[in-house]
């Protein structure tokens, strides 16, 4: 039961992030780059979050990894059935940027979470 709970935060996640995705875009940033800077730093935060809560639920990088892009792949294709919107294989990528940068983060918490066991 308690392994089900650690995915808890995810599946919210993966919830806020399906929900932005049911939603338009118009109206989101002043000009073409604005609004392409917005759009794409979104990308990057929601899928660093989902592959930190993934890999606090797993405790494995791979799985996590893999979990997240296959998300991500589910993402854009949901977004190919919503009016006004449409999926794009190039955001995944973007979306995988995000990953990397999950990545990283969680390892400079590891690293602080041990740095602070030996003060």
């Amino acid at each position: 039961m308690r392994k089900i709970l650690r995915f808890i935060p995810s599946l919210l996640w993966m919830s806020f992030i399906f929900f932005l995705s049911a939603q338009s875009t118009t109206g989101i940033g002043q000009t073409k780059t604005s609004r392409f800077l917005i759009l794409k730093t979104f990308h990057l935060i929601e899928y660093a979050t989902l592959y930190i809560l993934f890999y606090f639920s797993l405790r494995r990088k791979k799985p996590a990894m893999l979990l997240s892009y296959l998300y991500a792949l589910s993402d854009e294709f949901h977004q190919t059935l919503v009016p006004g919107r449409e999926g794009k294989i190039t955001d995944t990528f973007i979306d995988l940027f995000g990953i990397v940068i999950g990545i990283f983060i969680v390892k400079k918490l590891i690293r602080i979470s041990l740095i602070k066991k030996y003060l």
